[in-house]
């Protein structure tokens, strides 16, 4: 940073206000792969930086940077043990007020950002696989294994589905406040391992 008439305690705090900026972007566009990396990465380099769990680490910046992860459903070994300083600081200051204390974790998008890597992976691995087929056999054999992918893809999401909404239909009775909120975590987990099984299949072909 190059500012003409800035003394260095000005531009360091103008880079301060700059890296708030980013970390914050990243963290509400974290739906982007990318995005959630850069997001830990930045939080990791500044935990060590202070030399976490040190006490030079600043309070509030710390619990700032816990509340956009619970605000967007992000985790980490570094913000795990942020949750666990937090805790141990109200536990030691029960008059202190914590701006992350009253934010809810945010499972759904939490599921999401789950969801969005597992499909990245398996996309991936099929791209590894569609490489080695094209490689060995031709592109032929690669398309033929695409649409035959898609194919089995569609009819596992048609069965899941199926046999989702029996099981909604079953606990609708016994569960009719919490019916909304286990459809979404039956649905997320269903597709969850729609997609492990897909991933174990990509990884596991053998192409002898």
């Amino acid at each position: 940073m190059n500012k003409q008439g800035w003394c260095e305690a000005e531009k360091a705090e103008q880079r301060e206000r700059n890296w708030d900026i980013r970390l914050e972007h990243y963290a509400k566009h974290s739906n982007m792969l990318k995005n959630r990396a850069q997001f830990r990465q930045m939080v990791d380099k500044w935990a060590e930086s202070f030399s976490f769990p040190s006490p030079g680490v600043p309070t509030m910046k710390m619990l700032h940077i816990l509340k956009l992860a619970r605000e967007n459903g992000i985790v980490s070994e570094t913000l795990t043990n942020f949750h666990y300083a937090e805790k141990e600081l109200l536990r030691k200051n029960p008059k202190f007020v914590s701006p992350a204390a009253a934010v809810k974790f945010n499972t759904e998008k939490h599921h999401q950002l789950c969801l969005v890597s597992i499909k990245a992976l398996s996309e991936k691995r099929e791209r590894n696989v569609a490489a080695i087929l094209t490689k060995k056999f031709g592109r032929t054999a690669a398309r033929e294994r695409r649409a035959a992918v898609k194919a089995a893809w569609e009819e596992a999401v048609r069965k899941g589905h199926e046999a989702l909404e029996a099981k909604i239909e079953a606990a609708r009775k016994d569960h009719p406040d919490t019916i909304t909120e286990l459809k979404k975590k039956w649905e997320h987990d269903m597709m969850f391992d729609l997609y492990t099984e897909r991933v174990n299949a990509s990884h596991s072909k053998n192409f002898k």
